[in-house]
C-alpha cells in the first residue's frame, strides 16, 4: 500500500480539484474499477501510458508478438483476428472505447491475435506486470480484470450458438446496439465502420449469406443499412428474430 505521505499528497490534491486524466476520459467508467479512492486512481495511472493515436488499418499486436501489456480503446474501434488451421482469417471481436485488447496473451506470454484499426482510432497501453503487482494492493482491480476476462468468455460463448443465420445477425446487431448505449451514443442508429466481409468473418457466415441475410431484414423493415450506418427501425421485431 502507499505510504502514508503520499496518501497525504494524494488527499491533499483530491482536495484541490485536481482530476486525473483517466478522471476526465469519457469512458473512464467502462475500463476503470468503481470504489477506488483518489490516490488508487492515481497509483493506477501512474503505470497506463497516455492515450496514443493509430491511423486506420494500423496493427497495435500481431499474433506471436511477446505479451507485455494489455491495451484499452480510447477512441474510434477496433477489430482483433486470428488464422484458422486453414491460413484464412477469422475476426474474434470488435472494440468499442472502454474495451480492453490483449487478454488472450496472458496465459502463453504470446499474443494469440492481431489487433487492427478499423478507423483512426485511440488507445491507451497497460503493462500487464505493473497491472500484476498492483493488484495485488487494490484488490479491486484484480476483481475488475477477472470481471473483465469472465465477460470476454461469456461473449465469445454467445458469438457461437447454434442458431439459424438471421437470428445470428440480428443478435449482432442487438448487442452492437447496447454496447453502443452504454457509452452514451444512441442505440436506433450508429456508424459501423465495418465491413459486410468482416461482419460476415465474426459470424462465421460466407459473405453471400449475409448480404441475403441482410436483405430480409430491410425487407421486413427490421433495420436499414446504408454507408455504413445503421438504423434499427424495430427494436421488437429484431427482438424476436434474434430468439427465433
Amino acid at each position: 500500500m502507499p505510504d502514508l505521505n503520499t496518501q497525504i499528497q494524494h488527499l491533499q490534491q483530491h482536495k484541490l480539484g485536481v482530476e486525473s486524466k483517466c478522471q476526465k476520459c469519457a469512458v473512464n467508467a467502462l475500463c476503470l474499477p468503481s470504489g477506488l479512492t483518489s490516490y488508487e486512481l492515481e497509483d493506477l495511472e501512474s503505470i497506463i501510458a497516455s492515450s496514443q493515436i493509430t491511423d486506420k488499418n494500423k496493427m497495435l499486436f500481431t499474433i506471436g508478438d511477446h505479451f507485455n501489456a494489455l491495451y484499452v480503446v480510447h477512441s474510434g474501434m477496433f477489430k482483433t483476428t486470428t488464422v484458422d488451421e486453414n491460413g484464412k482469417e477469422r475476426i474474434i471481436s470488435f472494440h468499442l472505447p472502454g474495451e480492453i485488447m490483449g487478454l488472450d496473451g496472458i496465459h502463453l506470454k504470446k499474443y494469440q491475435s492481431t489487433a487492427t484499426a478499423l478507423t483512426m482510432s485511440s488507445y491507451c497501453k497497460i503493462p500487464y506486470n505493473s497491472l500484476l503487482d498492483m493488484s495485488e494492493d487494490y484488490p479491486l482491480i484484480q476483481k475488475n480484470l477477472i470481471n473483465v476476462m469472465s465477460r470476454e468468455i461469456y461473449s465469445c460463448k454467445k458469438n457461437h450458438l447454434d442458431i439459424g443465420s438471421k437470428a445470428k445477425l440480428a443478435l449482432f446487431i442487438r448487442t452492437i446496439s447496447r454496447r453502443f448505449k452504454t457509452r452514451g451514443y444512441s442505440d436506433v442508429e450508429f456508424f459501423l465502420p465495418i465491413s459486410q466481409r468482416d461482419i460476415a468473418s465474426y459470424l462465421g457466415m460466407a459473405e453471400e449469406t449475409l448480404s441475403r441475410v441482410f436483405k430480409k431484414l430491410q425487407k421486413l423493415e427490421a433495420v436499414s443499412y446504408k454507408k455504413h450506418v445503421l438504423t434499427i427501425l424495430d427494436m421488437k421485431l429484431l427482438t424476436e428474430i434474434s430468439e427465433s
